[in-house]
């Protein structure tokens, strides 16, 4: 589940990237100027997948956070 604080605290030059570390997801905000290189440097230090990036629409990340804590848990 993403924390609500991201989703309702995003700027206007905000966007959220989706990652996934051990099949437990993490969300990383950014700028929308951030090129994806940039959010794929990040997830390599950390060890991380890159799902999506530069996501704002609030209905579009929840959906991709639903489907994909769907796979995860084994459902769908």
């Amino acid at each position: 589940m993403i924390p609500n604080h991201i989703l309702n605290d995003l700027g206007p030059e905000d966007r959220v990237a989706i990652l996934a570390r051990q099949g437990r997801l993490q969300f990383l905000v950014h700028l929308a100027s951030d090129t994806p290189d940039v959010i794929l440097a990040h997830a390599d230090r950390d060890g991380s997948e890159v799902l999506a990036t530069h996501l704002r629409d609030k209905a579009a990340i929840l959906e991709l956070v639903a489907e994909r804590e769907r796979d995860v848990g084994g459902e769908g």
